[in-house]
C-alpha cells in the first residue's frame, strides 16, 4: 500500500469518524476511481486487514466479502459519471443494503472459513457482469 492509498483510508477514516459499511463502499470507491479493479482489490483487502490489525482484529478480514463489495461498487462506477462518493452513493443507494451479498450466497458458503480466507465463487445468483 502506497502513502498516497494510506492517506485516502486515513482520510476517510477521519473525515467519517469510523469504519463501517459507507466507510468501506467509499474507500472501495476512491480506489477504483485511481487504479484498475485487480489492483484495487489489492489495496483494499491491505486496507481493511490494516484497520483490523490497528484494532486488534486480524481475524475479521473476510477475503470473499471484500471482494464481491469491491466488484459490485465496480459494476455501479461503470454506469456512473460521478465525481464524489456521496454523489456516487445517492447513484446507487443499493449498495448501502449490508444485506445485498446474501442474493448471491447462502449463509453456509459466505460464512465458511473456505471464504473467510480466499475468493469463493457465489452459490445462489452469480455477479454481475463488469462494464467495459
Amino acid at each position: 500500500m502506497t502513502d498516497r492509498d494510506l492517506g485516502a483510508l486515513e482520510e476517510i477514516l477521519a473525515v467519517r469518524g469510523g469504519f463501517g459499511h459507507s466507510e468501506h463502499l467509499e474507500l472501495a470507491w476512491t480506489l477504483l476511481a485511481s487504479h484498475p479493479i485487480d489492483r484495487a482489490r489489492r489495496l483494499m483487502a491491505s486496507s481493511i486487514r490494516h484497520v483490523a490489525e490497528l484494532h486488534g482484529a486480524p481475524d475479521r478480514y473476510h477475503e470473499t466479502i471484500t471482494q464481491t463489495w469491491v466488484h459490485l461498487v465496480a459494476v455501479h462506477m461503470s454506469a456512473s459519471s460521478a465525481s464524489s462518493f456521496d454523489q456516487f452513493i445517492s447513484e446507487s443507494p443499493g449498495l448501502l443494503d449490508r444485506h445485498l451479498l446474501d442474493r448471491h450466497y447462502g449463509s453456509d458458503v459466505l460464512w465458511s472459513d473456505a471464504a473467510r480466507a480466499r475468493w469463493t465463487e457465489p452459490d445462489l445468483l452469480g455477479l454481475p457482469a463488469l462494464g467495459s
